[in-house]
């Protein structure tokens, strides 16, 4: 079988870098060891972002009252949210399927590994296959940490674990107050189970805005989780009927399941990436153009100990492809990448955050108690945090945490991403009334013309005076 590229791993990466090939007119073969769509589709973002959109629905049912509706008989079937969420993965994932097959796209079930520089063995049920090709892309992922312990799947669980529980636990202890910690938390504190989140750091979310993460923990709390932050789990036992963990100061917190989120780990142990003379270190080691020691093998996403995030992975695929047939692509901007906390309320970032930038920025903060449709919705929580270069105007960074963060700051995205002045976005015209008047409501109290704040302009780096 011989290949113009081969692309190992079907992620949202791979399948990417796939699709672009193909429809460059490249011969491509694709090989994915299990289901095509990887983590992201079939055990990471789509079936977590599937529960929290029965969360969220749940939430808001309990909340009724406040909009003068009353609700009897409310219940969560979990059996039910659970056949849900499969459903939407198997349409998604036949929808893929489909996609690569129209395209030209060659899926190759198997195990990959180098034999060569250029050839690729691939382990199959009926044998293994030998597959050649000019240049090729690795794909594969990464897979959960689980530090000094072990998981079962049963007690002691993964991501993989916790999203295939047949009935719902009455207590979970997590592990790791990252994105997968805290969305889980938010998740089932709203489904009624008790959770309890260890962080080693001082604050959950270590890479996150410390004021947005505030905000998020006070309302974790509010929904009854415990957080401990600044501490570690020194031990952990489990039994027939949960685990119990001793924390640092000897505490010990009991729970019928235990999530492990501290992290990932590059899957590239199979790749066999030395008989290709490919370095590698945590991970796949590659240039600013993702290419490795191999001029004709790049690597893309979590197998480069990156960042973690879907959308990522495919711009890096779609980068990789050009950079493979020599076209003058641009690395690629983390500045540019936007990242999404789908917790409730959720939280939102891209470009720089206030706590790095210090004095270098402007700040204007907007809370969502001054717009009227947040009202309407009952969702007053939360605020958008927009960072200005004092001297060019631009926006170097945005925060928001609320409702509907993952879409609003899509906003600044476009705004950093085409270098548009904080000038230029609070005079464009957003509709009223809107969520996202608070972007455009933002960038105006910069200059005082805020039409929802008394006109307190920040003049200087910081907040508004």
């Amino acid at each position: 079988m011989t290949y113009d590229l081969a692309v190992m791993g079907s992620g949202p990466g791979g399948c990417a870098a796939a699709l672009t090939a193909a429809r460059r007119g490249l011969r491509v073969g694709l090989i994915e060891r299990a289901e095509v769509g990887g983590v992201c589709l079939n055990v990471g973002c789509i079936p977590t972002k599937a529960l929290l959109s029965v969360s969220s629905l749940l939430r808001r049912v309990r909340q009724a009252h406040r909009l003068g509706i009353t609700v009897q008989g409310c219940a969560l079937d979990f059996a039910a949210v659970r056949a849900r969420s499969e459903r939407i993965v198997t349409t998604l994932r036949r929808g893929l399927r489909d996609v690569l097959r129209r395209e030209g796209v060659e899926v190759i079930p198997g195990l990959a590994s180098f034999d060569a520089p250029q050839r690729l063995v691939v382990t199959q049920a009926a044998g293994p296959q030998v597959v050649e090709a000019q240049r090729f892309i690795v794909a594969t992922g990464a897979r959960p940490l689980s530090g000094p312990w072990t998981c079962d799947e049963e007690r002691i669980v993964s991501y993989r674990g916790l999203l295939s529980l047949s009935a719902l636990p009455s207590s979970l202890l997590i592990i790791g107050g990252g994105v997968i910690g805290c969305e889980f938390a938010s998740i089932f504190s709203t489904f009624g189970t008790a959770v309890t989140i260890v962080e080693q750091q001082p604050q959950l979310l270590p890479a996150e805005d410390p004021e947005a993460v505030r905000w998020l923990a006070r309302r974790l709390q509010a929904d009854g989780v415990t957080i401990l932050t600044g501490t570690t789990v020194q031990r952990l036992e489990a039994s027939a009927t949960g685990v119990v963990a001793t924390l640092a100061d000897g505490t010990r917190c009991a729970a019928q399941r235990c999530l492990i989120s501290i992290g990932q780990q590059p899957n590239i142990e199979s790749l066999r990436l030395d008989a290709a003379g490919v370095r590698t270190g945590r991970g796949v080691e590659v240039d600013a153009r993702l290419r490795t020691s191999q001029p004709h093998i790049a690597a893309i996403g979590d197998c480069i100990d990156g960042h973690g995030l879907a959308h990522w992975a495919s711009a890096e695929g779609t980068r990789a492809v050009g950079a493979l047939l020599g076209d003058p692509t641009e690395p690629l901007d983390p500045a540019d990448v936007p990242r999404c906390i789908f917790t409730d309320p959720e939280l939102a970032h891209v470009g720089v955050l206030e706590s790095d930038a210090g004095d270098a920025v402007r700040v204007s903060r907007f809370s969502f108690g001054a717009l009227g449709k947040s009202h309407c919705d009952e969702e007053t929580e939360g605020f958008v945090k927009l960072l200005v270069d004092p001297a060019t105007d631009r926006i170097r960074g945005a925060t928001i945490v609320g409702a509907q963060a993952s879409s609003l700051i899509h906003y600044a995205v476009l705004a950093i991403h085409q270098g548009l002045t904080a000038k230029q976005l609070a005079r464009t015209i957003t509709a009223h009334p809107t969520l996202p008047e608070g972007i455009t409501e933002a960038a105006a109290h910069l200059y005082g013309e805020s039409l929802a704040v008394a006109a307190r302009p920040a003049t200087r780096a910081g907040a508004p005076q």
